[in-house]
């Protein structure tokens, strides 16, 4: 039997929550109760994900920020905190898989643009709410991961290396939190043909993916 589960009362920060995965979590958080602050570079899909959570009469505000900018994730939690209240919860769902092709042939900005967008994005968030989650010893932060961080994934190294050093950093915080009450998650959805994955997995990428 499915137990709905009830966040009235909490707050949750939501990245690249402007379409696909992070736009059905948002949503999903929001029907649940929480209120939603959704973070990603386009102004104009946070303002759609706002609409259709507010739509069903749940609350949320859009945020447009580059997770790799420090100084915009920090204003973001700032503003989430003014708005809404202290965040309870932390979803670092921003992601991007990157160029797909031979590692000689990818343009090297482009490669550690990936790494940097996977890696350091969790790792600004997660820095940005811990002050408050630790002060009031509760939290949680989940880490969307992927199938690309358990094994070789040629053609993609940049996503694949990011994914897996992020799914280790959701490890070693998890390790170094728990004292505090803070609960760490790095979950892996699967393959989501969403608007920004369908290029990776048209039949040109597919044939370089792992079995």
């Amino acid at each position: 039997m499915r137990t709905e589960i009830d966040l009235g009362g909490q707050v949750a920060i939501v990245t690249g929550g402007g379409r696909g995965i992070g736009r059905a979590l948002a949503h999903r958080l929001a029907r649940a109760g929480a209120a939603v602050a959704v973070v990603a570079r386009s102004g104009d899909q946070l303002a759609e994900t706002v609409a259709l959570i507010e739509g069903q009469a749940g609350r949320a505000i859009a945020l447009p920020a580059d997770v790799t900018d420090r100084r915009a994730v920090e204003r973001a939690v700032a503003e989430t905190e003014r708005q809404l209240g202290p965040v309870d919860l932390l979803v670092n769902n921003a992601g991007g898989g990157g160029q797909v092709g031979p590692f000689w042939e990818v343009e090297p900005d482009e490669w550690w643009r990936c790494v940097e967008v996977n890696l350091r994005g969790p790792f600004l968030c997660a820095g940005a709410v811990l002050p408050g989650m630790i002060a009031r010893q509760r939290g949680r932060i989940i880490i969307t991961t992927s199938l690309a961080a358990t094994g070789p994934w040629p053609y993609m190294s940049a996503y694949a290396i990011g994914k897996a050093a992020v799914t280790r950093l959701g490890e070693n915080m998890a390790a170094e939190f728990e004292e505090y009450g803070i609960s760490v998650f790095a979950l892996q959805p699967g393959p989501v043909r969403t608007e920004s994955w369908s290029p990776l997995l048209s039949d040109e990428a597919r044939r370089y993916m792992p079995d």
